[in-house]
């Protein structure tokens, strides 16, 4: 299924989520949830992953852990 920007996402428990701290960082910040978390699908990127809005910041997510969470989509 394919994601549009906006789409409702459900990120399950003990997905790690990444986030460029700069662009010559050679370590990404990152951490894993506690709990299954919704957020906002902005965007595939590159290295099968996807960029999703979540508790006020920016994730990269692997796309596997990413799932719709909206109703029927069509």
């Amino acid at each position: 299924m394919s994601l549009m920007k906006g789409d409702l996402v459900r990120v399950p428990a003990n997905s790690c989520l990444t986030q460029r701290v700069n662009e010559l960082a050679i370590i990404d910040k990152y951490t894993y949830l506690e709990k299954p978390t919704l957020g906002i699908f902005i965007r595939y990127t590159l290295n099968y992953s996807a960029l999703v809005f979540i508790n006020n910041n920016y994730w990269t997510v692997d796309i596997p852990n990413v799932r719709y969470a909206g109703g029927k989509k069509c």
